[in-house]
């Protein structure tokens, strides 16, 4: 497949031509809605001329997301007009800018912002100033091309639903993602307790190994393994990944106004929370989307947000499984990987 196996915590070096070279753009493009495997082409165009706001910056590595398929499917919550660029994050280095605020970033890695004003799967991305936040210079590039959507995810999902106190439960479905894996960092800086939800032990040893404090792999009788692992707690908090059926299981653990937050999806069914459990538990069930955050945020907060979140991925305490990296011209190869079942890491591009 031409991809090379790295770890979490290797260290790659990238480097790539200077400012003052005159270099077209390679970047990956949907160019109609439906399969990815189908739907995606790789193209070389002349590098935009940049506006005041705009800054180029010289890609190191991108990773390749659900979301991003969602959007090739046409099922996100946005339908860019087609051909679009692809891919919703990524970390580089600011090599020009169009002489507006952006200049003072020149030379500075940046983290570009899951706006979907842009795409990152390209070895050069033009992008306005407000669409990256400046990071530090050390850390892995892999764990940090990750940092914008995943992290930023799990951290919020902790922080903007309910108040948790040190020993509070968190439950969560689909723990072995990329979101749940943080979650759970996350939630043991905080003090609080983690209960996992997976389909497969393969999954639950993933989640054990990053410190899930109760692992289920999910049986027929699901509300008794829960209640089993809880061993009379309550729930303050539950995370939802797949809003399938087992919101219902995870809602009836929760404690008096207790929270379940649904933040991604397998299908687009109706939702199955219990009347007995919103009612006479006065339960919370809603939704989170990371791209609202970001259009409704003040600016402080997103970068405070990404400046706390990329001390902890630069430190290594914050990581995410990293299973294979390609060039963007294995891109049919890179989505093939990404799709395939029982994947225990993420698959990224990489541009040298």
């Amino acid at each position: 497949m031409g991809s090379e196996r790295v770890s979490a915590h290797s260290k790659v070096e990238f480097g790539r031509a200077s400012a003052g070279q005159d270099i077209s753009m390679l970047q990956l493009l949907a160019t109609s809605y439906g399969d990815p495997r189908t739907s995606v082409s790789l193209e070389r165009a002349p590098t935009p001329a940049l506006g005041t706001d705009d800054i180029l910056v010289d890609m190191e590595a991108a990773p390749v997301n659900p979301s991003d398929f969602l959007l090739v499917r046409g099922g996100y919550g946005l339908r860019p007009q087609l051909p679009s660029p692809l891919g919703g994050e990524g970390v580089g280095r600011v090599i020009d800018a169009g002489g507006g605020p952006g200049s003072s970033l020149v030379g500075r890695r940046v983290v570009i912002l899951p706006t979907y004003e842009q795409g990152t799967w390209a070895d050069q991305v033009v992008t306005a100033y407000r669409n990256v936040v400046p990071i530090r210079e050390d850390g892995d590039p892999l764990q940090l091309a990750m940092l914008a959507i995943n992290p930023a995810t799990a951290h919020l999902l902790l922080h903007r639903f309910t108040e948790l106190a040190d020993g509070d439960w968190v439950g969560l479905d689909a723990a072995n993602s990329a979101v749940g894996l943080c979650v759970n960092t996350l939630a043991r800086r905080r003090g609080l307790k983690t209960l996992n939800i997976v389909r497969r032990e393969a999954a639950a040893r993933t989640v054990r190994d990053a410190g899930g404090d109760r692992v289920i792999v999910a049986g027929e009788d699901l509300p008794a393994q829960i209640a089993g692992a809880l061993d009379g707690a309550e729930l303050g908090l539950a995370l939802d990944a797949t809003a399938g059926p087992v919101v219902a299981d995870l809602a009836a653990a929760l404690r008096f106004r207790g929270v379940i937050v649904t933040y991604a999806f397998v299908t687009d069914a109706p939702q199955a929370v219990r009347a007995h459990d919103l009612i006479f538990n006065e339960v919370t069930h809603t939704g989170f989307w990371l791209l609202n955050w970001l259009r409704h945020a003040p600016r402080t907060e997103i970068e405070q947000t990404y400046c706390a979140l990329n001390d902890i991925v630069a430190n290594g305490e914050l990581t995410v499984p990293v299973e294979a990296t390609y060039r963007l011209d294995e891109y049919r190869e890179a989505i093939e990987h990404a799709t395939a079942p029982e994947r225990r890491g993420k698959i990224l591009f990489t541009f040298t």
